[in-house]
């Protein structure tokens, strides 16, 4: 069931604040609006709401070993901590064994293989899209409404 989206975005980032400076917390910094166009460009797709508010407070980052893809702030120290959102769909977008919709954005991985993608063709009123764990073959699992309700799902049992 999902709540409120500006709820579950606020008790995201609640916990991702409140875990800031912990060892398990790494998060490469606010990225600006004029960086997320671009990258929107790039990858020829519109981010919805709660995403774009995530990679202008943290960019990318890893919390309890949850990685969340985005975009990286200093690209000589952050690339080597994980892949990016734009890297990452543009690749799997062109690997022949993958073939990633060119509506979908790569921001998660599973660990056993599939990943979680916003499927961006989607896009509601709210400027929200749904986000489903994407298996290669095509074969997707609706698992949150918005970005906002994922992360908090993701994050709020494992504090």
């Amino acid at each position: 069931m999902s709540i409120n989206l500006e709820t579950a975005i606020k008790k995201a980032f609640k916990i991702i604040e409140d875990n800031i400076g912990d060892e398990s917390a790494y998060f490469c910094g606010s990225i600006g609006l004029e960086t997320i166009i671009k990258a929107e460009k790039i990858l020829n797709v519109q981010f919805p709401k709660s995403y774009i508010q995530f990679l202008q407070r943290y960019g990318e980052g890893n919390l309890f070993g949850i990685e969340i893809y985005g975009i990286i702030k200093n690209p000589v120290r952050d690339i080597e901590n994980m892949p990016t959102m734009v890297s990452l769909t543009q690749d799997e977008r062109k690997n022949e064994l993958v073939l990633l919709p060119k509506e979908l954005v790569i921001i998660s991985e599973t660990g056993y293989g599939p990943y979680y993608v916003l499927d961006t063709s989607q896009m509601d009123e709210n400027q929200e899209c749904p986000v489903y764990m994407w298996y290669i073959g095509d074969k997707k699992t609706k698992v949150a409404d918005s970005f906002g309700d994922f992360l908090f799902d993701e994050l709020k049992d494992m504090r």
